[in-house]
């Protein structure tokens, strides 16, 4: 009796006492990638039977020979024309200056006002963000709507101590995050990364002189990518 057997994808006709007697691999024995097609310890017929299909031999060993022809420094070559190929499919992205979109003129207020007189000023101008200056007018930071409200509200921290009289309390308290700035023709996708990385909502624009000429805020940033149809990746 005769059972076809499927080995390295070739049908190869072993005979029935091959099969049953075909020795144990011995747990000391050595393991090799490589399948033994041959077993010399089987019958003839079986033997027979896989050195005639020469054209086997020739494929293994052609495919070998591929392998170790192919230099490695080949295949990260390959990969670096794919990553250039997808990079130069990409559609050009219009460059789009933070002198385009920011607000300007800026309205400003000294660091030592009171909260009052700066919860008014913004009420007044109808604005979310006070770039507030020091005695010697130089920037000195950014305070928004929000905590002048949540301290009008008492809720904010100012509010919640203990023997502060909010009505004499310098504006300059409220400010959290480090002043950030930009320059005039600065990219409005790396205001909007830095904005990100540094949890800031608004970003003051200078000159060369490092003179203030407009701010930017997110609101700013959304709708000037929405006229200009810039897409920006972050």
């Amino acid at each position: 009796m005769v059972f076809p057997i499927q080995e390295q994808g070739l049908k190869i006709h072993t005979p029935k006492n091959q099969i049953l007697q075909r020795p144990a691999i011995r747990q000391t024995q050595a393991t090799t990638a490589a399948r033994r097609l041959v077993d010399h310890e089987g019958d003839s017929e079986h033997d027979q039977n896989v050195s005639d299909q020469t054209w086997l031999g020739r494929q293994l060993t052609h495919g070998e020979t591929e392998t170790q022809e192919e230099p490695a420094a080949g295949s990260g070559r390959r990969a670096i024309n794919a990553y250039e190929e997808v990079e130069q499919s990409r559609p050009h992205t219009p460059y789009l200056p933070a002198s385009h979109i920011m607000r300007s003129p800026v309205i400003t207020l000294e660091g030592s006002a009171t909260l009052n007189e700066a919860w008014q000023l913004a009420s007044k101008e109808s604005i979310h963000h006070l770039v507030l200056l020091d005695d010697d007018g130089n920037l000195e930071g950014i305070v928004n709507d929000r905590d002048l409200l949540a301290e009008a509200a008492g809720v904010g921290p100012l509010s919640k101590e203990e023997d502060l009289d909010l009505t004499q309390v310098e504006v300059r308290q409220l400010i959290k995050a480090p002043l950030v700035t930009a320059a005039e023709s600065t990219d409005v996708r790396d205001i909007a990364r830095l904005m990100l990385k540094n949890k800031v909502r608004a970003v003051p624009i200078l000159n060369e002189q490092q003179e203030l000429l407009g701010v930017v805020t997110r609101s700013d940033l959304m709708l000037g990518l929405a006229n200009q149809s810039v897409e920006i990746n972050t």
